[in-house]
């Protein structure tokens, strides 16, 4: 039986895909109760975007700049790297409309950001990381992780964990 527990070097990733699952959760569940509170849209809104500068914005750049480049030649990673690229890049442009003003307009963004952050974490959890695990060489699983650790530490918890509630 194969056990669960991620690679050690990917384990700070997994932390913060935790994190980010736990504020999709917050949006998720808020949405169809809230959606014609501008007060909550607003300070909702407000969260994402500054989870998204805080947290994301350093987790993109430990996934381009550690992750992705140790992988661009495994088999079958090609595809799904470009696909998570993009992903990052519609995000970006998400979070920005979060600071937007027009409380209508951050329903639906907030709604977007959501779906698309939570559908992007389960792609790298249930197909990157496993491609990863199942390929990665010792030496460069090592080396991704000191990179990873260098860029986001070990994310024993989310830089600024009032953003989650």
């Amino acid at each position: 039986m194969k056990s669960s527990r991620r690679h050690e070097s990917l384990i700070p990733l997994s932390r913060e895909h935790h994190y980010g699952l736990m504020l999709c959760l917050r949006i998720h569940r808020g949405l169809p109760l809230r959606k014609h509170d501008e007060t909550w849209a607003r300070t909702k809104a407000a969260q994402a975007a500054r989870f998204f500068a805080t947290d994301l914005t350093a987790h993109f750049k430990a996934e381009e700049e550690a992750l992705f480049p140790a992988m661009r030649d495994f088999s079958g990673a090609s595809g799904l790297l470009s696909e998570l690229l993009t992903e990052h890049r519609k995000l970006e442009a998400l979070a920005e409309r979060l600071r937007g003003t027009e409380a209508a307009k951050l329903v639906d963004a907030l709604g977007e950001f959501a779906d698309l952050l939570e559908a992007h974490i389960r792609k790298e959890e249930r197909e990157l990381f496993p491609l990863y695990e199942r390929q990665m060489n010792p030496e460069g699983a090592a080396e991704v992780g000191r990179e990873v650790k260098h860029i986001i530490g070990n994310a024993m918890q989310p830089r600024n964990p009032d953003l989650l509630k």
